[in-house]
């Protein structure tokens, strides 16, 4: 079958009007909205922070970000990974002492 054949039974199913009154219905995804400034970072702040810069870290692919705000995430995504294996240790030693019983 050819391309256009396949196209000609789509369109009756869900004709355009159709689609564009259920997307204005949702109005999700439809709507031209001007961003604010506040929704744009300046060119100077961290992608962390979302603060201007003092000892800027520029990766390959050009995203900047602080020094400081690095080590932050960094101390904080160990302290959410230790907590969260200490809760697995738990669990497992948990579920060790149930199947023993």
């Amino acid at each position: 079958m050819t391309r256009h054949g396949k196209n000609c039974t789509a369109g009756a199913v869900y004709t355009y009007h159709e689609k564009k009154k259920d997307t204005a219905a949702s109005g999700y995804g439809t709507q031209s909205v001007r961003l604010g400034k506040d929704a744009i970072k300046d060119f100077d702040c961290c992608c962390l922070s979302l603060q201007p810069c003092q000892d800027p870290v520029v990766t390959p692919h050009g995203y900047l970000y602080e020094k400081q705000a690095i080590l932050e995430y960094i101390l904080h995504q160990k302290t959410e990974i230790a907590k969260k294996m200490k809760a697995y240790e738990k669990q497992k030693q948990a579920l060790k002492t149930n199947n023993q019983l």
